[in-house]
């Protein structure tokens, strides 16, 4: 039943997120005034492009743990490839995610990010048995 609980909560947060983002400005406001002073707008579309980055990794998150949930690999003896894809890209949005925050000096969201890397490492390891993926 965890395992299913730990599927869903990222399917939520992921999904919920990016459709958010796909459905209003693109990117908004708040995200080009956040980053205007980085290097990031000194690359022609770079602030653009790292949205759309972000966008991509939630609905990609969001689709592979549903996949993996329609595949039953909450199950303990299932193959958990989708689960693991989807665990591996949640890492690598939390990366993107906390060097953006440190890049604006943002140290309270880049806080954030680093414990939710943590704890998505922690939930990885609990949630997949390496044998079968």
């Amino acid at each position: 039943m965890e395992r299913i609980l730990i599927l869903l909560l990222y399917i939520s947060l992921a999904g919920i997120a990016g459709i958010h983002k796909v459905l209003g400005d693109f990117p908004p406001v708040w995200f080009f005034e956040k980053f205007k002073s980085s290097f990031l707008n000194w690359v022609p579309g770079g602030i653009w492009f790292s949205f759309v980055l972000i966008v991509v990794l939630e609905i990609a998150i969001a689709v592979l743990f549903s996949i993996a949930l329609i595949k039953g690999e909450f199950k303990a003896q299932a193959k958990q490839t989708f689960s693991y894809l989807g665990f591996i890209t949640s890492l690598t949005l939390f990366v993107i995610l906390f060097f953006g925050s440190f890049l604006v000096q943002d140290y309270d969201n880049g806080f954030n990010d680093f414990v939710y890397f943590g704890v998505t490492v922690f939930l990885m390891n609990y949630f997949t048995n390496e044998k079968i993926v």
